[in-house]
C-alpha cells in the first residue's frame, strides 16, 4: 500500500495554510499601519477570506493524516494474519 497520494495531499494542504497564513499576517500588520487605514475594508476582506479559506485545507489536511493512519492499521492487521 502506498501513502503518497495521502503525502502530497498533507503537503499541498500545508502549503495553502502557509499562504493564508502569510496573508493573514500580511493583513495584520497593514491594518496598524496609520498610513493604510484607508485600505482597512479591502484588508479586513483579505484577512476574513484567508482565515475561511483555512477551514477546508485543516480538514484535507487531517483526513489525509486518517488515511495514512488507516492504511498502517490494515498493514499492521495483514501482518498479524500473516504471522
Amino acid at each position: 500500500m502506498r501513502i503518497d497520494n495521502n503525502l502530497n495531499g498533507m503537503l499541498a494542504a500545508q502549503m495553502q495554510v502557509n499562504q493564508n497564513a502569510q496573508t493573514i499576517a500580511s493583513t495584520t500588520k497593514s491594518s496598524t499601519d496609520i498610513e493604510n487605514q484607508e485600505n482597512l475594508p479591502l484588508n479586513t476582506q483579505d484577512f476574513t477570506n484567508a482565515m475561511v479559506d483555512m477551514i477546508p485545507q485543516t480538514i484535507a489536511y487531517e483526513a489525509n493524516a486518517n488515511g495514512i493512519r488507516t492504511k498502517d492499521e490494515m498493514m499492521s492487521t495483514i501482518l498479524d494474519i500473516k504471522a
